[in-house]
C-alpha cells in the first residue's frame, strides 16, 4: 500500500465510525435484538438444562448472525442518499479499498459489539466453559465473512425497493455453509473432538472473500450507479 493510501484509508474508517457514533441508538438494536432472542429461549422451551447445552452454540450463532443482518441493509444508504458514494467512485484512490475500509467499519460497530457479549448470551443458555473458544473464534471468522458477502449483495441492490427482502433472500444461501461450519466447530468442542478443521475452513473462506469481496462489490456498485 503506498503511501497516500494510508492516509485515505484511515479518514474513510475513521468518518464512518464517527457517523456510526452519532447514530448510537442505530449501534445498540442489533445487541437488543440478540439479548431478547437468546432470553426468550429457555423460556421457550423450558428448564431442561440439557437441551439448552445441547443447542446453546447453535442459538448464539443463529441470533448473532440475525442480529447482523438487521443492520446490513443500510451500509451504503447514508452515502448513496448525500451523494457521497458518487464521489468515491470518482475519487482517485482505489473504489474497492475504500469500500473495504466501510466493511470493516460496518463490522466494528455492529459485529463487534455482538461477539463481547456473546459469551453472556452462551452463558445464559449454559453452554459448557470449554466450547467457548471454539464459539469466539468462529464468530470472530464467520462474521467479517457475512459483513463482506452482505456488502457485494447490498452494492448488487443498492438503489432498488424493498432491498432488505431481497437482500435476505440472497444472503440466505450464503449463511448456510458458515453457520454448517461455525456451528459444527462448537459442537465438536462440546463434545470434546477437535474443532480446529471447521475453523480452519471458515478462516480460508474468509481470506478469499478479503480479496475478493471488495473488487465485487466495488463492480456492483458501479453498474448500480450506471443504471
Amino acid at each position: 500500500m503506498s503511501a497516500s493510501l494510508v492516509p485515505a484509508c484511515s479518514a474513510m474508517l475513521r468518518r464512518d465510525l464517527t457517523l456510526a457514533w452519532r447514530r448510537r441508538g442505530d449501534m445498540a438494536m442489533p445487541v437488543l435484538y440478540a439479548v431478547i432472542v437468546v432470553v426468550l429461549f429457555p423460556f421457550a422451551l423450558g428448564p431442561d438444562l440439557a437441551l439448552l447445552q445441547r443447542i446453546a452454540g447453535g442459538v448464539v450463532l443463529v441470533t448473532v448472525l440475525l442480529a447482523m443482518l438487521l443492520a446490513l441493509d443500510g451500509m451504503f444508504a447514508s452515502d448513496i442518499e448525500d451523494g457521497s458514494l458518487e464521489q468515491l467512485v470518482l475519487a482517485p484512490q482505489p473504489l474497492a479499498l475504500m469500500l473495504g475500509m466501510k466493511v470493516l467499519a460496518h463490522w466494528l460497530t455492529t459485529a463487534l459489539p455482538l461477539i463481547v457479549i456473546a459469551p453472556l448470551l452462551a452463558g445464559m443458555l449454559h453452554l459448557p466453559a470449554a466450547a467457548m473458544p471454539a464459539l469466539l473464534l468462529a464468530l470472530l471468522l464467520a462474521t467479517p465473512l457475512l459483513s463482506l458477502l452482505g456488502a457485494v449483495l447490498v452494492a448488487l441492490t443498492a438503489g432498488t425497493r424493498r432491498s432488505g427482502m431481497l437482500l435476505a433472500l440472497m444472503l440466505l444461501p450464503l449463511c448456510v455453509p458458515v453457520v454448517i461450519f461455525a456451528a459444527g466447530a462448537v459442537a465438536a468442542a462440546q463434545e470434546g473432538l477437535p474443532w480446529v478443521a471447521p475453523v480452519a475452513w471458515l478462516a480460508a473462506a474468509l481470506i478469499l472473500c478479503v480479496v475478493l469481496a471488495p473488487l465485487a462489490c466495488a463492480a456492483a456498485l458501479r453498474i448500480a450507479l450506471d443504471s
